[in-house]
């Protein structure tokens, strides 16, 4: 009896760590040392999407044509309200989330065609680093935030064991992601908490803004454009951090795939769209070789090949920005993100290729 006992004691330890792990990551004490409001975009997007539910409900005739987009950090910035003004007919549900890649589109259209919801038109971001298997710096808010344990375990084999392990040890314990350091602690405790104070409030207005603007955050009204200068130096940074070394990732190419598949069944018309960069970052795309398995090569080469051949087997659009002649508003905030100030071009070029669909 004593012996069985005993092995009790390596799950009342687990259970005791995760009571406190839980205890100490629960809203209240978060303000005193978290460093990120990022895992709210992922948080809100289960609101969100009640609120797509709800509204898809109405007949046609008596609502807005819906535009759900599923997309990274690069289309966070769209101007709802205004884009609801200069395109009266239409209404965007953002699900876009910083790090946002196929699996996580996957596993809200796995969501919404199974629950029988007909969006008029489905957005699916294609950009090259959502599938570079082995970048240095790896993109895991989706894994640590984004996707439920169900999702996983049905899609096990697509994940390798570093991702299995991410998922694992960050989402069982919140307080290895969220990292509680003393020194941030005590400074947030100074002046009756106000820093913690103020954290608190910007949690609450963050989820007001992405609740009023459908899912996107708030576009600041100072511009920030990053100099040409500027931008050449971080375009090599983020080339080094994000695209070198370049294994395709397939398995992801695979789930792009699957949303596809789920679409067209469900007879709910979409495209893909690559969102445009800096300049200076889209010359490092095509011209310099990185390390790949089948040795020195051209990231976009990779990426365009496998594009091109699941476009082609899937008949499926791509909405180049990249090469788009028509599109030009060039102010960037880094290599790879817009200045607030294009996002109204921005949203200018997606209803427009609706409008050429439509026509």
């Amino acid at each position: 009896m004593k012996e069985k006992k005993v092995l009790l004691i390596p799950f009342l330890i687990l259970a005791a760590i995760l009571l406190s792990d839980r205890f100490l990551t629960n809203s209240y004490f978060m303000r005193y040392y978290s460093n990120t409001l990022a895992y709210l975009n992922f948080s809100s997007k289960h609101d969100l999407y009640e609120d797509l539910r709800e509204y898809l409900k109405q007949p046609l005739p008596e609502r807005k044509k819906v535009l759900v987009f599923f997309g990274n950090s690069r289309s966070l910035l769209f101007p709802y309200h205004e884009l609801r003004k200069k395109y009266p007919d239409w209404i965007v549900y953002n699900f876009s989330v910083p790090g946002g890649s196929p699996d996580y589109f996957l596993y809200w259209v796995e969501r919404l065609t199974g629950d029988g919801l007909q969006p008029d038109f489905v957005i699916l971001d294609q950009s090259m680093e959502i599938y570079n298997k082995t970048p240095v710096l790896a993109l895991d808010e989706v894994l640590v935030y984004g996707l439920s344990p169900g999702f996983l375990f049905r899609h096990w084999n697509r994940y390798s064991k570093e991702e299995w392990s991410v998922f694992l040890s960050k989402r069982l314990f919140r307080t290895y992601r969220e990292r509680p350091k003393l020194w941030r602690i005590r400074e947030r405790l100074k002046n009756d908490s106000y820093w913690a104070n103020n954290y608190a409030e910007a949690v609450v207005q963050t989820l007001k803004t992405l609740q009023d603007q459908k899912g996107s955050t708030a576009r600041d009204a100072s511009v920030v454009k990053l100099p040409e200068d500027q931008l050449i130096k971080r375009s090599e940074s983020d080339f080094q951090s994000y695209l070198n070394p370049y294994t395709f990732h397939t398995d992801m190419l695979e789930m792009q795939r699957d949303s596809v598949r789920l679409l067209k069944n469900a007879k709910i018309p979409y495209a893909t769209i690559w969102v445009r960069v800096a300049r200076p970052y889209y010359k490092l795309y095509g011209t310099r070789k990185t390390e790949t398995p089948e040795g020195q090569r051209i990231p976009l080469e990779i990426w365009n090949q496998e594009i091109r051949k699941f476009n082609e087997e899937t008949e499926t659009s791509l909405w180049n920005m990249n090469d788009d002649p028509e599109y030009s508003c060039d102010d960037f905030s880094d290599p790879g993100h817009m200045s607030p100030s294009c996002y109204p071009a921005y949203g200018d070029f997606i209803f427009k290729k609706l409008s050429e669909i439509r026509e």
